[in-house]
């Protein structure tokens, strides 16, 4: 007798799917932990999604294209249908639903597993203007694409993410980052073409709301502020734009200085959740 296993779920079904994400595990916090995944059903349809039922229990995994996948739901569910992609390069979800897809045996021993803190912003502790003015938030353009790649660089090795970047690691990251730049997505601090700071939307959800994600200061621009006040202009735009929906971000957990600069900027530490990343 076979288990749970994945599959595509059919366009009809795709309300009832987004209904499970949105009251998992409660009506008031399931909008919130889930914008990444609704928002991906949103843009992308079915076909982004694999789940799996066994009986009244369910499991749901997004396949985002880059090879990133994001599980939720049911663990036991999760640990009987395994991974639902075997070229999966980047996972982040909850704890209890990606435990099981990071257990031995289940991905490569050398996958690089971090710690995370899923944040949320509360409105009543994000700073004013004339508390924390902003550092002159504005969207990246075109110009600024190669000092935007050189931050998303500095990125990957400040989170750890993996070795030295490759020039074909370098190329990938910059046809990311001139297709975010392209898709408004981007925000950064400084002259057009060098920009000292920037930041990514990797959720901008009119239904969902906004996170925030890809937080960078260049080293020698560290210890002046400019992140928290990045990040507070960044909520406050958000929160301008988006009225009661959620802000969110992850950050990793052993970035305590991140994680400091996150809550003067409003952001309140949630949940622990995990990000992985495969050579």
């Amino acid at each position: 007798m076979t288990g749970p296993a994945w599959r595509r779920p059919e366009p009809a079904e795709l309300p009832r799917w987004v209904d499970r994400l949105r009251a998992y595990p409660d009506d008031r916090f399931g909008p919130a932990r889930h914008m990444f995944a609704l928002a991906c059903l949103d843009g992308m349809g079915p076909d982004v999604a694999r789940v799996a039922t066994d009986g009244d229990r369910w499991a749901l995994c997004i396949v985002h294209p880059g090879a990133t996948i994001v599980p939720t739901g049911d663990p036991e569910v999760m640990a009987v249908a395994g991974p639902p992609t075997r070229r999966w390069r980047l996972l982040i979800g909850d704890v209890a639903a990606s435990l099981p897809l990071l257990a031995d045996g289940a991905c490569p021993p050398d996958t690089r597993v971090h710690h995370q803190r899923f944040m949320l912003v509360d409105r009543d502790l994000v700073p004013p203007e004339a508390d924390l003015p902003d550092p002159g938030l504005r969207r990246a353009v075109p110009a600024d694409a190669d000092a935007v790649t050189r931050l998303a660089v500095q990125l990957h090795t400040d989170d750890e993410f993996g070795d030295r970047v490759s020039r074909a690691g370098r190329r990938g990251y910059r046809r990311r980052v001139v297709s975010s730049i392209e898709g408004g997505l981007t925000w950064v601090c400084g002259p057009v073409g060098a920009p000292v700071a920037k930041l990514d939307r990797s959720v901008s959800s009119t239904r969902w709301g906004v996170q925030l994600a890809g937080i960078v200061v260049e080293p020698e621009a560290r210890s002046r502020g400019i992140g928290r006040a990045l990040v507070a202009a960044a909520v406050r735009t958000a929160l301008e734009r988006s009225g009661d929906l959620p802000v969110s971000l992850h950050v990793r957990a052993a970035n305590t200085g991140a994680i400091r600069a996150y809550s003067a900027a409003g952001f309140v530490d949630t949940e622990e959740w995990r990000l992985a990343v495969r050579p």
